[in-house]
């Protein structure tokens, strides 16, 4: 039996049965005798995590992910949910985050970031695939035996410890759909992506395009911005714009959802083009609230923050197998469920 399995049977956190088997921090008197009993039921003797915590060391996991100061904190809220494991259910076992952001998509700035994390003294590593091509090189190029997992983003060819992702052709599929369901008539429909070395968004992309490919009235274009600042957003919307005279819903396959709703709403056309995109970062539920978003997807990137600490925690402290895909619901959220 493991850990995981007693907080399972016990109704608690994994984090709560350490506390319990460690006599340290607050557990009520009820949930205690509770865990107890299960543990002297099963003969449970916790000998992964007693081995664990005799190194008393700190156990650095780098971080390598965009800045966290861009694309409407959507890096920030992964961030947040990695650091919030390692400071809640994990916090008894020396984990400490070590940051490599980097400048995308400059490659200069992946490059010199990854290797800064690679030469570190880190037990495991997080991170954003987002270029997908470089990634495989350096991953390739480092030989390295640390265990790594990525979040946002599978990248075929690799092999990580796990990876915290959304089924990404399902997820633009899914987009499409809605993305008709909110608009006024039949024309076309455009994906907008803002990066195009990126997997999840192009599968996202193509996602999109395969849910009209079977409409006899209604077709789907590709628009790739320039970048995901909203200058190129609305760059890109006005360039569609004059491309398609007949254009009736825009999807923008990240998280900048509120330029396109914002650049839509400014040239009055709300009343004709629907608006999706994805994640729920601060921004995007203003402007689903203010009504210049019709629906965003959701990938919960805390919780992928959460999902890939929780497969570290068991691969080091556990010394148990990893589960090597999460998949991240697509949860859809409107005006009417914002909140």
């Amino acid at each position: 039996m493991t850990v995981s399995e007693i907080a399972k049977i016990a109704g608690v956190s994994t984090g709560t049965v350490d506390r319990v088997l460690h006599k340290r921090g607050r557990v009520s008197e009820e949930t205690r005798q509770k865990i107890l009993k299960i543990i002297d039921e099963n003969d449970y003797k916790p000998d992964p995590i007693a081995r664990f915590l005799k190194k008393k060391g700190e156990f650095k996991i780098g971080v390598l992910i965009p800045s966290v100061s861009e694309e409407s904190g959507y890096w920030q809220e992964i961030y947040d949910g990695i650091a919030g494991a390692c400071e809640g259910d994990y916090a008894s076992f020396g984990f400490k985050l070590e940051p490599y952001e980097f400048k995308r998509p400059d490659r200069n700035s992946l490059n010199e970031q990854f290797k800064k994390m690679i030469a570190s003294d880190c037990a495991a590593y997080i991170i954003a695939p987002v270029m997908q091509e470089e990634i495989l090189f350096l991953l390739s190029e480092a030989k390295t035996s640390v265990p790594y997992c990525f979040v946002d983003s599978s990248v075929p060819g690799s092999d990580p410890l796990c990876a915290a992702t959304q089924n990404p052709m399902s997820a633009g599929f899914l987009a499409a759909k809605i993305t008709r369901l909110f608009a006024k008539g039949e024309g076309t429909f455009a994906a907008i992506k803002p990066f195009s070395e990126s997997f999840n968004l192009n599968e996202r992309s193509r996602g999109f395009e395969n849910y009209f490919s079977q409409s006899k009235n209604c077709k789907a274009v590709q628009k790739i911005a320039r970048g995901a600042e909203k200058k190129f957003i609305y760059e890109a919307v006005d360039s569609l714009l004059k491309e398609c005279p007949d254009l009736r819903g825009v999807c923008i396959v990240n998280s900048e959802g509120h330029f396109v709703g914002d650049r839509i709403a400014e040239l009055g056309l709300r009343d004709k083009i629907a608006v999706t995109g994805f994640d729920l970062v601060p921004s995007n539920r203003q402007a689903i609230k203010s009504g210049k978003i019709d629906a965003l997807i959701s990938q919960d990137p805390k919780g992928q923050g959460q999902a890939v600490m929780k497969e570290i925690y068991k691969k080091i402290v556990l010394q148990s197998d990893a589960q090597k895909i999460i998949n991240m619901p697509l949860d859809i959220y409107f005006k009417e469920n914002i909140d």
